[in-house]
């Protein structure tokens, strides 16, 4: 932790505030369902997503969409996605990219402004809100904590089931190369996507790793949860961090296949990251042959303000290296 940036324990600090999972465990029968569930079998009902009118903001043409989530058992609030579409309104895009949200983001403010150079450049960009978050949160949840474990659970299978359905729209709509990214969880969820879509995918994991234990457990992140509350009358606080660790473990990349193109995965870390472990990300890296790993001399949070540049590229690299299928194209993604 010497190395940590000094940014990364000012913000822990603030955010253990707002605790996450205050409300403990949440649906204890969801949760042995899940351990014994074989995940993203099958692929994820159809979506339809109803665009309104383009809006020109900064040069770039913004179209907000909802759609129906293909994840059951979200709660009500929740079971509609938004998603914003980002694109420079030029004729037919370089490429698409799903871009996820991070832990405790909501809306799509922060993505929009680190990753507009992208849409400019001909990248149309698809900003999926995570749900319980934003205009997907439940009532009685106070900003981004999300209440119980299970809600967490729901909310990861939520985004890689919603960036699923919304690639095999874009794929069939025409779209061939075809991305998706994201930072801290979303770059982990992103990574989650890539290995269980069957198709080349693009992924730019940043700022993640192989397993999202030891950001929960140790890292950072782990100063926001009450573990001695987590476990009830007990208040055993070890036992509750070896069975958070135990339910988070069954995302770990490392269980699952690399995705189909790993050449077209691009890895970034933090060298000064308090919240994700450089080993974890070497770990992905290990995992994935033939994806690249790049660092940035920054921390887990002040990579946001300082390496934009970076993130950019990353995502850009790995859409330019992802195979496109021949043959005529589809019928293509109505203009933004």
């Amino acid at each position: 932790m010497s190395r940590t940036h000094l940014v990364d324990f000012l913000f822990a600090g603030l955010s253990r505030r707002s605790r996450l999972f205050s409300q403990g465990w949440g649906n204890e029968q969801f949760l042995e369902d899940v351990a014994v569930a074989a995940p993203f079998q099958h692929a994820p009902a159809p979506i339809t997503p109803a665009w309104g009118e383009p809006q020109l903001q900064r040069g770039l043409q913004v179209r907000d969409g909802t759609f129906l989530s293909p994840l059951a058992g979200l709660d009500a609030a929740a079971q509609t996605a938004h998603v914003r579409w980002l694109s420079n309104g030029k004729g037919r895009p370089r490429g698409a990219c799903v871009v996820l949200a991070s832990s405790r983001e909501e809306g799509f403010a922060l993505r929009e402004r680190l990753y507009a150079p992208l849409a400019r450049e001909g990248i149309d960009l698809f900003l999926l809100e995570n749900p319980y978050y934003g205009l997907r949160r439940p009532l009685g949840q106070k900003g981004g904590a999300l209440r119980t474990v299970s809600d967490h659970v729901l909310m990861n299978l939520g985004m890689v089931e919603e960036a699923r359905g919304l690639l095999d729209w874009l794929r069939a709509s025409g779209t061939s190369r075809l991305g998706v990214a994201g930072y801290s969880m979303g770059g982990y969820m992103a990574a989650l996507t890539a290995a269980v879509v069957p198709e080349p995918l693009a992924v730019a994991a940043l700022a993640a790793g192989a397993s999202p234990v030891p950001v929960f457990t140790q890292g950072l992140l782990s100063w926001s949860i009450a573990f001695a509350l987590l476990d009830g009358p007990r208040g055993d606080a070890a036992q509750a961090r070896l069975r958070l660790g135990r339910i988070f473990d069954l995302a770990n990349l490392t269980r699952f296949p690399p995705p189909a193109q790993p050449g077209a995965a691009v890895l970034l870390a933090c060298l000064r990251d308090g919240f994700v472990p450089g080993e974890e990300t070497r770990a992905l890296h290990a995992h994935w042959p033939g994806s690249e790993l790049r660092w940035v001399d920054a921390g887990h949070v002040s990579a946001l303000f300082t390496e934009r540049a970076a993130l950019c590229a990353a995502i850009r690299d790995a859409l330019a290296r992802v195979d496109v299928p021949e043959g005529p194209p589809k019928q293509q993604v109505p203009s933004a």
